[in-house]
């Protein structure tokens, strides 16, 4: 690595360091006694507790990369600047992207490291943590042994419309069952008060199967108290687990919003958050930019604390407007994409236009 680059990084790396730990304990700190009381209340072990704060730190993570990147980029040059040390490169002839490079590349990192401690670390340990809280601290019943309601489900040509799903007894209690040609046709319901599963298969019970008939034959009705049904799905395919849209990977939420647009349902919130786990990411990259002109501007002997707190300042306005888009996009109102991305869009595009009105 040259000489400048290293010298730049080894000024920005300990700023950014020493701010995000600062985050993290300011965060555990608050977060700490807010729910040290319900934990000892509950007679929660310490193992646990420990396990709790300690499975939050990727989430504060990814909270506070973005604003450590501001001040890391801010202060490094701001000190540079006032020590005169980037007037003695710019006098050697060196330009200025040559210096602002190693911290444009480290916030790019940055930004890589942010969506990797978020997809692999903090939204698997969400589980964890909700578990902890919800159900030993809250005391609420675990969620495999609650019973889903009014349960939908779809398989190919089959739609099973279910009121309550008894997972322990393997009962559909209530359930409609709607057969489908592939034209999506309807050629054939099964209503049943309830559809019991045997080791033979599941038997319907006090039902009525209507056959739709076309243009030349009639429907016909059946009644019956109890008779077999040949379906292609078995307890599991209702009990299992399904991950929440929330706790699904980048990919994984992709795919879902994909096969939902497919089968008709709106996708407009999973659209959302999709374009948010790769925005805020690169609010690290944006906000590390900002930092950058805000540096650059102030004189000589510009206070560095005043610098801080209008980028700062900068920096809310730049999450205020990202936060309004998100919603205007989640109601309807702005498509996805440009809700999401707005405050990133228009944040960069005036910076370039700072830069290169600087060095015009």
């Amino acid at each position: 690595m040259k000489i400048i680059p290293r010298y730049m990084l080894r000024h920005f790396i300990p700023v950014f360091s020493l701010s995000i730990v600062a985050f993290t304990i300011l965060y555990l700190a608050v977060d700490f006694f807010e729910r040290i009381d319900p934990m000892l209340s509950q007679k929660l072990p310490w193992q646990e507790i420990y396990a709790y704060f300690l499975s939050k730190i990727p989430m504060i993570l990814t909270q506070g990369i973005p604003t450590a990147s501001l001040l890391a980029a801010l202060i490094t040059l701001g000190i540079l600047k006032r020590n005169r040390e980037l007037i003695a490169m710019e006098t050697a002839g060196i330009n200025p992207l040559n210096y602002v490079a190693p911290i444009i590349a480290a916030s790019l990192i940055l930004s890589a490291l942010h969506f990797g401690v978020s997809e692999f670390l903090a939204r698997p340990l969400n589980q964890r943590l909700e578990n902890i809280w919800d159900v030993k601290v809250r005391q609420q019943k675990p969620a495999p042994w609650l019973n889903p309601e009014n349960l939908w489900y779809r398989e190919e040509h089959t739609i099973y419309q279910v009121r309550l799903f008894d997972r322990q007894k393997k009962t559909m209690e209530k359930a409609s069952i709607f057969f489908l040609d592939p034209q999506f046709r309807l050629t054939q319901r099964i209503d049943a008060l309830r559809i019991i599963w045997t080791e033979n298969g599941w038997i319907a019970e006090r039902g009525l199967i209507v056959t739709f008939g076309n243009s030349t034959t009639e429907n016909q009705e059946q009644w019956f108290e109890r008779r077999p049904v040949d379906l292609n799905v078995s307890p599991e395919d209702f009990s299992g687990r399904e991950k929440l849209p929330e706790d699904l990977g980048w990919i994984e939420l992709y795919q879902y919003v994909e096969r939902i647009e497919q089968e008709g349902f709106t996708s407009t919130p999973y659209r959302v958050d999709l374009h948010q786990r790769l925005a805020g990411p690169l609010a690290t990259f944006i906000l590390a930019l900002l930092g950058i002109a805000v540096a650059l501007r102030q004189g000589l002997h510009g206070e560095i604390a005043a610098s801080v707190g209008i980028s700062l300042g900068v920096a809310f306005a730049f999450l205020t407007i990202s936060s309004m888009g998100s919603s205007l996009a989640s109601s309807g109102v702005l498509p996805p994409f440009l809700g999401v991305w707005a405050g990133n869009i228009l944040f960069f595009a005036l910076i370039c236009f700072n830069w290169i009105r600087r060095h015009a």
